[in-house]
């Protein structure tokens, strides 16, 4: 997949998207870029910053990046402003369609309004297909784990927990065991079910493979996850829930070794309309 880098928009542009300090910091223009200063002669560099409900990326020199950019092995999509983007996304060079999900993350290998996604994460139309105009509210979220009337196996809610990637996560649900699942009654009222996943750090054995399945109404698969290995990096996944009454998330096992349980943890696991 082509990859082309924006260029940055005219500094009187960025002065008025970029004027309020994030947190304690200070946006600065430095030799016609944008950087964020926190201090004395210190710069924030290789991380994101959030300012007024957006979201920036700052590259090894500290400037604010535009255009595509692979972060920590995913492909987001900055504006001409270095803003985040999300949802549905023309690029102007390639002309081709992709869907970047709440996270910024670019979907891949899957559904999102009806429209197939191929392994480079650009829209498959079919033909006579109409280009995308309407998206799922990305805003507003409801976590799974604070719907009503959710029934569940396996399932606790851990306050802090680590994957075996490495990454650290408060607030994370947590599914241990073959044939664990939450299941919630989403009532045909949401359209996108959207998350993370990892396997634990200190609960899944090196012999065990696991799988996520999210299922349907009538136990349609819609969405399953390619095997999961012990040290498995975390896997992004949305999958399109239009028109389902109720879904269940789901853990199995493709390799079992008889006696230990997999716990699978889900970072963000959540709907939107």
């Amino acid at each position: 997949m082509k990859r082309c880098f924006g260029v940055m928009a005219m500094a009187v542009v960025l002065s008025a998207a970029l004027a309020v300090p994030a947190y304690a910091g200070t946006w600065k223009y430095v030799n016609d870029q944008w950087k964020y200063q926190r201090g004395a002669n210190k710069f924030a560099y290789n991380e994101w910053i959030q300012d007024k409900g957006k979201y920036y990326y700052l590259d090894n020199d500290g400037y604010v990046t535009t255009g595509w950019q692979q972060i920590e092995g995913q492909w987001y999509h900055m504006d001409s402003t270095g803003a985040m983007e999300t949802g549905w996304f023309k690029d102007s060079d390639s002309g081709k369609w992709y869907y970047l999900y709440p996270s910024g993350v670019m979907a891949v290998n899957t559904v999102i309004d009806g429209r197939t996604i191929g392994t480079d994460g650009v829209w498959v139309p079919e033909e006579g297909a109409v280009e995308p105009s309407d998206s799922a509210d990305l805003s507003t979220q409801q976590l799974v784990q604070n719907m009503e009337g959710i029934s569940t196996k396996g399932y606790s809610i851990l306050t802090s927990a680590r994957t075996g990637g490495g990454e650290r996560w408060d607030n994370a649900v947590r599914l241990k065991g073959k044939g664990s699942h939450v299941i919630c009654n989403t009532n045909g009222e949401y359209r996108l079910l959207y998350g993370s996943f990892g396997p634990s750090s200190s609960q899944f054995d090196s012999g065990l493979m696991a799988r996520v399945t999210v299922y349907g109404d009538n136990d349609q698969v819609l969405y399953t996850s390619s095997d999961i290995h012990h040290n498995e990096k975390v896997t992004y996944f949305g999958v399109d829930v239009s028109g389902q009454n109720q879904i269940r998330v789901e853990v199995s096992l493709s390799k079992d070794n008889g006696y230990d349980d997999p716990v699978i943890l889900f970072n963000g696991l959540a709907l939107y309309k």
